[in-house]
């Protein structure tokens, strides 16, 4: 069963590198191109921009490119959709949060943390590899638990200006 587990995470690490690099992304070209929803908010905000993207592919392909070295080649092109899809349902969850009037950097608990792996595991079943359920709620606790973790680590180190 902790074989199964991660092998499980192995299969995500794509997403995790691809969610983690967009943040180092500030004051990029907004994917919405600061456009208002029909509601008057934005469609998605400034945290989504065409820069974040192209940095977050390139990391989850790169990590693609390490994991191929032991699963095979096809995992380049696994870590580039499992990527792409990982940032589109980072994109779904700002889009729901501004729709919530929830501001850029407010908390959305679930949300949060699970978007981008909603995203990445759509991903994953369109290149059919399909996680076990085991796999997915391990991965899940581990995207929640990090994402915890990593934003109170940036709050202490005066990175972010809230601890979620």
């Amino acid at each position: 069963m902790l074989i199964e587990l991660l092998v499980g995470l192995a299969m995500y690490l794509p997403a995790f590198a691809a969610n983690g690099g967009a943040t180092f992304i500030r004051n990029g070209t907004p994917i919405d191109f600061r456009r208002n929803f029909k509601d008057g908010h934005r469609i998605l905000g400034d945290g989504k921009s065409f820069e974040g993207l192209l940095l977050s592919l390139t990391f989850g392909v790169d990590v693609g490119i390490i994991i191929s070295r032991f699963l095979g080649i096809d995992w380049i092109l696994v870590g580039l959709v499992e990527s792409l899809f990982a940032m589109l349902g980072d994109m779904v969850g700002a889009f729901i949060k501004r729709r919530l009037n929830i501001p850029r950097g407010g908390r959305a608990w679930g949300l949060d943390q699970l978007d981008f792996i909603l995203g990445s595991t759509l991903g994953l079943l369109i290149m059919g590899i399909r996680p076990s359920l085991y796999q997915f709620l391990f991965v899940a606790l581990i995207a929640f638990l990090m994402h915890m973790f990593t934003n109170y680590g940036a709050y202490r180190l005066k990175i972010k200006t809230v601890p979620w």
